[in-house]
């Protein structure tokens, strides 16, 4: 998938044009300091486009304090992940000398650099372009991030360049499993990925992010067609490329988003730390798969209770995992290896699982008996009846009397009853709700 990157110096309007693309995701929770994920990387859901796009804190060029200088180094990096680069600037500004720098800077890395004009609000700005035309660029592209003026066009001019952004609108539901290998650096990938494969085809080392290169491999397992996702870390190339995995999510994130179903590698020797709480918390917002594995697991010293002692340790601190399976392995001499793979398409099939409407609508009468759905100023509230709409995720519509009365602990309990009765171990599923008329609190905003 394209990623992009929103560049620009601060208070330019990059997340309000963020924001325009990207739907704002629920925060996933932890006892873990600091696992509420920046929104500085999501899946656009604007019309018919699909990429990803990465907003970046105000680029200063020159920065020395601690805060903007950490804002230029998350920007550089940004820009060596990105496919090509969205320049934003600040029509009521003006072009300021900081702005020139930065677009000197962006074109000096090679890659292709989109220049924006963003708060332009009528033909008469349009009119007033002559200043930015000195810096050079071979287009401008004229924006408003908070109303949506030209962004349709600037979007329908890079699916000239690249078609791939254009949603494909037809799905294929009996397609092979794609399996993503994700976790941190030196947490075993590529000694996992090189034992399924039965041969060394990548390079092991114990010096974090030694994989140069990110690789897709089809195998067959047990019958079963399924194509590896490994997340390499980033080539090699420069500082700024060897501070990307303390910085950027981006190359999980891309893994994760062409998978069904995501491995996590969690280091034994190590425990459970931020970035796997902020990676496993990508893939339950992207409604994937997700089988936790526990790698090193032989170097562990362990008695007969440490297995069921260290697998509730971790749930406790990614509370919001707790549907996941979590299996021990050692990658590096092979033992319980082969069961990730079985585990990945077990949860594959509860990922694409359909439940019958009336299986569903069954369930459903059973849970109200058990506990009646709250209801307001004493008018009664039911559930009326529910449907399976879509898989990966397993996502249903619930109808009832009246949805805004249904608060957060019974879309819980609902949601509970569910993987009671159907299971979904592994898979995350979104439960909606609509009245009897088919709308939703939401469409009365």
């Amino acid at each position: 998938m394209r990623l992009f990157a929103l560049v620009g110096r601060p208070n330019v309007g990059k997340s309000t044009f963020f924001n325009r693309l990207a739907k704002r995701r629920i925060a996933i929770t932890s006892k873990i300091a600091g696992t509420t994920r920046d929104r500085n990387i999501a899946t656009t859901a604007y019309k018919r486009f699909r990429f990803l796009l990465m907003d970046t804190g105000g680029f200063e060029p020159e920065a020395t304090d601690a805060i903007p200088s950490k804002m230029r180094e998350q920007s550089q990096l940004a820009v060596e992940e990105s496919d090509a680069i969205l320049f934003m600037t600040d029509f009521q500004a003006g072009l300021t000398e900081q702005d020139k720098e930065i677009y000197l800077y962006l074109k000096r890395s090679g890659k292709p650099v989109y220049f924006l004009v963003n708060k332009i609000d009528g033909d008469k700005h349009e009119d007033l372009m002559g200043e930015f035309w000195e810096a050079g660029p071979e287009e401008i592209y004229t924006v408003s991030a908070e109303h949506g003026r030209g962004v349709d066009y600037l979007l329908d001019e890079l699916a000239i360049i690249y078609p791939d952004i254009l949603e494909n609108e037809k799905v294929d539901e009996e397609q092979d499993l794609a399996l993503a290998i994700v976790g941190r650096p030196n947490a075993g990938k590529s000694s996992l990925v090189n034992y399924l494969l039965g041969e060394n085809k990548q390079i092991v080392d114990d010096e974090e992010g030694t994989t140069r290169d990110p690789i897709d491999v089809d195998i067959v397992y047990n019958k079963q067609k399924i194509k590896l996702i490994d997340t390499a870390g980033l080539r090699r190339k420069s500082k700024v490329s060897q501070l990307v995995d303390k910085y950027s999510m981006a190359a999980a994130v891309r893994s994760v988003e062409r998978a069904d179903v995501a491995l996590l590698l969690i280091d034994a020797t190590e425990g459970v730390v931020e970035q796997d709480a902020k990676i496993a918390g990508l893939i339950v917002e992207r409604g994937k798969g997700l089988v936790i594995v526990v790698n090193k697991w032989d170097l562990v010293e362990k008695d007969s209770k440490s297995l069921e002692k260290y697998r509730e340790d971790l749930y406790d601190q990614m509370e919001f995992t707790r549907f996941a399976p979590i299996i021990f392995i050692s990658a590096k001499t092979g033992k319980r290896a082969p069961y990730a793979i079985d585990t990945a398409l077990k949860v594959f099939e509860q990922c694409i699982k359909r439940v019958q409407t009336s299986n569903l609508n069954e369930v459903l009468a059973i849970v109200q008996t058990r506990h009646t759905p709250p209801s307001k100023r004493g008018k009664t509230n039911k559930l009326l009846y529910a449907a399976q709409v879509a898989i990966k995720p397993p996502t249903f519509i619930v109808h009832c009397g009246d949805p805004k009365t249904m608060d957060e602990s019974y879309r819980r309990f609902l949601h509970n009853q569910f993987r009671f009765h159907f299971g979904f171990e592994g898979t995350p599923i979104q439960i909606f709700w609509r009245d009897r008329g088919g709308k939703s609190p939401e469409d009365e905003k």
